[in-house]
């Protein structure tokens, strides 16, 4: 490993420890939302890490195979679990599917503006969602590929949520760029249309991640390009 790639793991290692980003601390929300009610496993241990190996189980199936392909009994194979055992969990693939969007979306969104606090420059609070973003979503890759790869093959109200879950971070960051216009340090552009530019870039890193990393390209090293990038293109015009 180079010392590029060592610095890169480095930096990884303190964004989890400092956010506290993790398929463990998703498990133990939702089993504090759910925990005594849908989910009927009333040990939290091992809720959280029975929900650990079920949502991992669904990620590594549908990533290979597509989630609508998935079967119940696939996921019960996959994780040890009776089936009698994964309905102490979860009712039905739906109710699977509204955990993992709900709770990640949830993350993303809480660790984004949690990074953002005390941060006042606007060029500054644009960076830091911009890596804030990326490193969640190398962190969570699997997760994050999910949501954007089964949305289309969602229930109709699951991909309604999926849709506002994708439309509320997009929103998020026209909002920072017009922050930014407001105090002149951005150029006039459509801030959504913008955000949507931006938003590409950041789908681009986990949707085709093996073309980054045969090029050479870590996370960190990425998120300094498509900042650097943002940057001259939001630049006002002198």
């Amino acid at each position: 490993m180079t010392a590029a790639a060592d610095n890169a793991e480095a930096e990884l290692r303190a964004f989890r420890r400092e956010t506290g980003a993790s398929l463990n601390a998703i498990c133990r929300e939702i089993f504090a939302a759910h925990g005594g009610t849908d989910i009927r496993v009333r040990n939290e241990r091992i809720a959280v890490r029975n929900l650990g190996r079920i949502i991992e189980a669904t990620l590594a199936i549908a990533n290979r195979k597509g989630f609508a392909a998935m079967s119940l009994r696939d996921l019960a194979k996959r994780t040890g679990l009776s089936l009698g055992g994964l309905y102490a969990y979860i009712r039905s693939k739906d109710d699977l599917v509204a955990m993992i969007q709900t709770f990640g979306g949830r993350q993303t969104e809480r660790v984004i503006r949690e990074r953002l606090g005390g941060v006042t420059e606007p060029e500054r609070r644009l960076a830091v969602a911009i890596r804030t973003h990326l490193y969640l979503s190398e962190v969570m890759r699997p997760w994050f590929f999910f949501l954007y790869m089964e949305a289309r093959h969602l229930a109709p109200s699951e991909r309604r949520q999926a849709v506002a879950m994708e439309q509320a971070t997009e929103r998020l960051f026209a909002d920072l760029i017009a922050e930014g216009q407001a105090e002149g340090r951005f150029r006039a552009i459509d801030p959504l249309v913008a955000a949507g530019l931006l938003k590409a870039l950041l789908q681009d890193w986990y949707l085709k991640h093996r073309k980054h990393v045969r090029r050479g390209l870590d996370v960190t090293v990425y998120a300094a390009q498509v900042i650097d990038l943002i940057e001259r293109y939001l630049e006002p015009q002198r």
